[in-house]
């Protein structure tokens, strides 16, 4: 740096070690003149045997001429803010390398010293005014200095060093920065000597740390700067997932600036730094430092759920956490901005271009993009991907197959999407996980492959999965996008909220994520140790009904069953206000929601039983069916709030039916659940996703719903090919205003968004699309 011609030196990549030295002064060792184990001490020379030199304690080392009496107490003048060379800890004490440094170098040469800590600007004023009798403060030697003070034997030979990214594998050294991109900060000495020394294409920057931003974001090749500076922003910085090479690349040394006068304190420093030197103590205190792991060796951050992963196939896996995991190991033509609504480009260098039927779309893919097994991402990978969806009519498949005419392969990076109709929503649509492409010489053409870690191409690719046990997630180097925060990323799986929570208390994980009870969330607001994080949430819950299955064949029922519940109860008693009452299947907080449903009306339901048939004496008895571990350990409360709710009635009687979730989603085909209780969340936001899957003939079926309703089929369909968003919106009003009288279901909660982190943790963005963006995170 020009300020002070401080630089840097060769790094050498070892453990840190710690050094018991004190921070100034040191007792008078004793003298011995003669063979002490393997070390030979003679008056002006140190000899020491290679295989033995960090055997020999400090203490041991014989004091050369002149003696500590001699020498008296010396004053060492010292720069404290150039961390970590020098600097002024919390306590008030000079702390760094120097001042660990200078107290071996006095420990070995016998003499005691304080460090005085002054400006540099005046330092060597001071020194030749005799204020000091020394300056250790990572000075240069330079021929101008030299004029006015004498300078030790060099400790540190300092020079410009490169930074690259930890995969980088082709860049060892300046030879092979030609025609690379290489960052620098502007008129520095690695300014200078980059654009004189090679043949590097130079991108000059106002600060040494955008430099080295922009070489973690992918904008750059490598990154040079003064040694001390570059290995402090990879330590600081290890998300950046950068390392430094080895190598340093001019030659400015640092040496012990001594007073003319005193050429008797020169000798004794320039023994007893050739004593730490040959002892290995030199290195011991270099490590401390300047150490730095190899390729940013850290701890992962670790997030805690109570949910699982099912299939690990994005053509068969349709459940919240799965998606949630490929949001983070793939990428779509477009995704979520993290912690809004809005979309940006992902694989798509840009935004589409569509028709102006709005059934065609066009992308074009960034360049250069491959997949983990190094399959190139194009445009044929795109069309296979869609293709291989529909075909094999898993799970998702209906989030391709409703919509996609055919995907046309107009050039390797331009894919055509055409769709049967016009939709409105259509982009969002390319965000969510069955969208996103995978390798076609990774996943099978012709089946499923429920344990694949192939991924796609997103922020991290995953290192390993022991299912139901714990996933680990390492950054992508190949990702196009920004690079994620943290470089690795496990998820570990807990058997229910109690022992996930006891983790979290304890520091086993950084997160607990999906989900704790509600109670937790409320008695961890207390905990000065954690963060109880709240953001909106898109997920709803609702009562379902066989509409084929009497007496739920009949609305009336149903209004009635929906004039009875107590939506406020399930929130404040059940959720503790985590959940709040809902009354339309399109949430809160979505374009077109509106509070279709009646609230709470008990002579009104059971006036509408009566209409039924049903009394107190001749009470409609009915199952209400739940599952206890898919929505979570309060799932046995929400269906005992319910039931108690439509008993008060006095005109119904609910038995309770519970079972597993695979026999609960079987039940659905044969009608064995004429009612039960579903949760969702949203596989785009959009109201069609809250609507469509419930109420249209062709949709219903699956879910068990049996519903049909020809007026509510042309809403529906009418609503989805709008692409005018008044008109959208005054259609969905229109269906929700009719969801009231048919009830082909009955909402009851919407509930937000949770997330309890320890303090250190960062970059949590909580966003209504419900899944957690793991590569912002941070600690």
């Amino acid at each position: 740096m020009l300020a002070r011609n401080r630089v840097w030196t060769i790094i050498t990549l070892g453990v840190i070690v710690s050094l018991l030295l004190t921070a100034c002064g040191a007792p008078t060792p004793q003298v011995v003149r003669e063979k002490v184990v393997e070390t030979v001490v003679v008056e002006k020379e140190v000899a020491v045997e290679k295989e033995v030199v960090k055997e020999v304690p400090v203490e041991k080392v014989v004091v050369v001429t002149p003696t500590p009496a001699e020498l008296g107490k010396l004053t060492i003048g010292i720069n404290a803010e150039y961390p970590p060379f020098e600097m002024v800890d919390e306590a008030g004490n000079v702390v760094g390398f120097d001042p660990d440094l200078f107290d071996a170098i006095a420990k070995a040469a016998g003499f005691e010293f304080e460090f005085v800590n002054t400006r540099w600007d005046g330092i060597f004023v001071a020194l030749a005014s005799a204020e000091f009798d020394a300056v250790m403060s990572a000075a240069t030697i330079t021929e101008e200095r030299a004029k006015t003070v004498d300078f030790s034997d060099p400790y540190f030979n300092a020079g410009q060093m490169i930074a690259v990214r930890a995969d980088e594998t082709e860049i060892t050294g300046p030879d092979d920065l030609a025609g690379k991109k290489v960052g620098v900060q502007l008129g520095t000495t690695g300014d200078i000597w980059l654009t004189e020394q090679t043949e590097a294409e130079v991108m000059r920057y106002d600060e040494n740390t955008l430099a080295f931003q922009a070489l973690a974001a992918g904008d750059l090749d490598a990154a040079v700067a003064d040694g001390p500076t570059a290995i402090e922003i990879v330590k600081a910085n290890p998300e950046m997932r950068l390392k430094v090479l080895e190598g340093v690349y001019t030659e400015e040394e640092y040496g012990v600036a001594v007073r003319k006068e005193r050429p008797e304190v020169l000798e004794a420093i320039n023994a007893g730094l050739a004593a730490v030197k040959a002892l290995g103590i030199y290195d011991q205190i270099y490590d401390k430092w300047f150490g730095v792991p190899e390729a940013v060796a850290v701890e992962p951050l670790i997030i805690g759920t109570t949910d699982s992963v099912t299939d690990l196939d994005p053509a068969e896996t349709y459940d919240f956490h799965t998606w949630e995991i490929f949001y983070n190991v793939a990428g779509g033509l477009l995704t979520y901005i993290p912690g809004t609504t809005e979309l940006r480009p992902q694989l798509a260098a840009d935004f589409p271009t569509v028709s102006d039927d709005g059934l065609e779309w066009t992308f074009k893919l960034r360049p250069g993009m491959k997949f983990p097994d190094g399959t190139p991402v194009d445009a044929h990978a795109v069309k296979w991907s869609l293709d291989r969806v529909v075909r094999l009519e898993g799970d998702p498949n209906w989030l391709v197959s409703a919509f996609l005419e055919e995907a046309v392969v107009v050039d390797d990076l331009t894919i055509k999407i055409k769709l049967q109709n016009p939709v409105g929503f259509f982009p969002y649509l390319t965000a969510v996980t069955p969208w996103m492409p995978v390798s076609p010489n990774c996943y099978p053409e012709d089946g499923f492959d429920s344990d694949s870690t192939c991924s796609g191409l997103g922020p991290y690719k995953i290192a390993r999965w022991e299912r139901d046990v714990e996933m680990e997630l390492v950054a992508n180097p190949d990702y196009p996008g920004d690079p994620p925060k943290w470089p690795s990323i496990v998820v570990r799986y807990f058997a229910d909220a109690t022992t996930m929570r006891l983790a979290l208390e304890n520091g086993e994980i950084d997160i607990a994520w999906k989900t704790l009870l509600p109670t937790d969330y409320v008695d961890l607001e207390d905990n000065p140790n954690v963060r109880v994080i709240e953001g909106p949430g898109a997920y709803i819950r609702y009562i379902c009904f066989n509409s084929t299955t009497p007496p739920f064949d009949n609305p009336k029922v149903k209004q009635a069953i929906s004039l009875a519940i107590d939506r406020d109860d399930i929130s404040d008693r059940v959720f503790l206000g985590t959940h709040q009452p809902l009354y339309s299947m399109v949430p809160q907080g979505m374009e077109g929601h509106i509070d279709a449903f009646p609230k709470r009306d008990l002579e009104a339901a059971k006036a509408l039983l009566a209409e039924g048939g049903y009394s107190e004496a001749s009470p409609l008895e009915m199952d209400l069916w739940w599952t206890p571990t898919h929505y979570g350990d309060t799932e046995a409360d929400v269906a005992t709030v319910i039931k108690a709710a439509l008993e008060e009635t006095g005109m119904i009687k609910v038995t309770l039916q519970s079972a597993e979730w695979a026999t609960y989603t079987d039940y659905f085909g044969p009608g064995t659940m004429p009612v039960f209780l579903l949760g969702w969340y949203p596989d785009y936001l959009d109201p069609d996703n809250y609507t469509w899957s419930f109420a249209h003939s062709e949709a219903a079926d699956d879910l068990g719903l049996f519903y049909a309703n020809e007026t509510m089929d042309e809403l529906l369909e009418a609503a989805q090919t709008e692409t005018d968003m008044g008109t959208r919106l005054d259609l969905y009003k229109q269906i929700q205003e009719l969801w009231t009288t048919e009830c082909p279901t009955i909402p009851f909660t919407q509930g937000s968004l949770y997330v309890v982190t320890q303090k250190n943790v960062t970059g949590v963005e909580l966003a209504p699309y419900m899944q957690l963006p793991y590569f912002l995170l941070s600690k």
